[in-house]
């Protein structure tokens, strides 16, 4: 039930999503929508979080997904994580290319504390 679930919030939204994040940025437009630019600062702040492990999570987890669903015979899964996979590769890529980043954010009053 979770792969199906996976499998179809993948189709009709993150796919959807990272593909029109990735030709934002290709094309340079900015500021980008709130969900693709969600996309690319939570990509950028996990990648900076846990650094190498990243891509090798994402890796090892849509693949194995990838299998899961060759074994059960679930072709447009199989298609599906595959096209993801693709996407979020070119998505990666393009972030790396353009040098986006993201400026920390910090919490507290903006301006002058002292009013007397």
């Amino acid at each position: 039930m979770g792969v199906l679930f996976y499998n179809l919030l993948l189709t009709f939204f993150i796919i959807p999503v990272t593909i029109r994040a990735f030709l934002s940025l290709k094309s340079g437009r900015h500021p980008l929508p709130y969900f693709q630019n969600n996309v690319v600062v939570n990509r950028i702040k996990l990648e900076k979080a846990i650094g190498i492990l990243s891509p090798i999570i994402f890796w090892v987890f849509h693949i194995s997904l990838l299998l899961w669903n060759f074994y059960i015979d679930a072709w447009l899964g199989v298609l599906v994580i595959a096209v993801y996979m693709v996407a979020s590769s070119m998505l990666s890529v393009e972030i790396k290319i353009k040098r986006i980043g993201v400026i920390p954010e910090s919490a507290g009053v903006v301006g002058n504390d002292n009013q007397g």
